[in-house]
């Protein structure tokens, strides 16, 4: 006779089933679409005309804000940004940006802010925002991707003349923004032939160029996502070597303008 004890068998009752299931439906959709390994939460352009100084700068700006990056060039926008919460376009030439980038692809982009996205334009990211692109006093016969309601026009030649750079000081105008209402009363940031902002309908005009008065810097909704242009080059240090690039390393800046950056990019990002 065996006296060792009987093994039970897997029999569970109707609520221990119910509540198994139950934590396997939390576990499998209840979680991040994406592991923080996974997620590439900006897209930074990175096709024809795109600086690659500017790229770089942006790049090691935004992993010092804690954000994970990847480059795109313009036949990616045909395939859609679903996978990324913001799209930010560095310096570089806004005409060949609007002739790498397909209308399909540009409609994408649009899209993509439209139900949610960011969007951040540097210099000639910025230009490429608006619905008209004035360039040394002539319309630029391109299509840009018309976010912000109004024209970038360029460059100020009583600040630099193009192909010139210099240190630019920005005054802040609007200390009620959330991107802006910690920051000192002006920035110094490096001019490079950038836009300035003329808006047809009421925008929060951020900063402006002290020569010339001229918007230097503006956030807007676009749908139900956010834009912030700028046209300066805040991604580029002068005083110091974390942006990964020497340009601009001759000019004497004072301060970083990361700060400023990290705010705009919570901002569109609405974190």
């Amino acid at each position: 006779m065996n006296n060792q004890p009987k093994k039970r068998g897997l029999k569970l009752s109707l609520g221990e089933w119910s509540f198994i299931l139950t934590l396997l439906f939390l576990a499998t959709f209840c979680r991040s679409p994406m592991s923080p390994e996974e997620k590439v939460e900006i897209a930074i352009y990175a096709g024809d005309g795109a600086s690659e100084i500017s790229i770089k700068a942006a790049m090691n700006m935004f992993k010092w804000m804690g954000y994970t990056a990847s480059a795109v060039a313009g036949q990616d926008f045909d395939d859609g940004l679903s996978h990324f919460r913001l799209l930010c376009f560095p310096g570089g030439d806004m005409y060949q940006y609007a002739q790498s980038i397909s209308s399909a692809g540009r409609e994408e982009i649009r899209n993509f802010v439209r139900s949610g996205g960011g969007y951040i334009g540097i210099c000639g990211g910025a230009y490429f925002a608006g619905e008209r692109v004035i360039w040394q006093g002539a319309e630029l016969p391109m299509r840009p991707l018309g976010l912000f309601s109004g024209t970038t026009q360029g460059p100020i030649d009583s600040i630099a003349p193009y192909p010139n750079c210099t240190m630019c000081k920005v005054n802040i105008i609007d200390r009620l923004h959330p991107i802006t209402q910690s920051s000192p009363d002006h920035e110094w940031i490096i001019y490079c032939y950038g836009p300035a902002f003329i808006p047809s309908i009421h925008m929060d005009i951020l900063a402006r160029y002290e020569i010339g008065n001229q918007p230097a810097m503006l956030a807007f909704d676009y749908g139900l996502g956010r834009g912030f242009l700028i046209g300066v080059h805040p991604e580029i240090e002068e005083d110091s070597n974390r942006d990964g690039v020497t340009f601009g390393d001759d000019f004497d800046d004072i301060g970083s303008d990361w700060e400023l950056m990290r705010k705009a990019v919570i901002w569109c990002l609405k974190d």
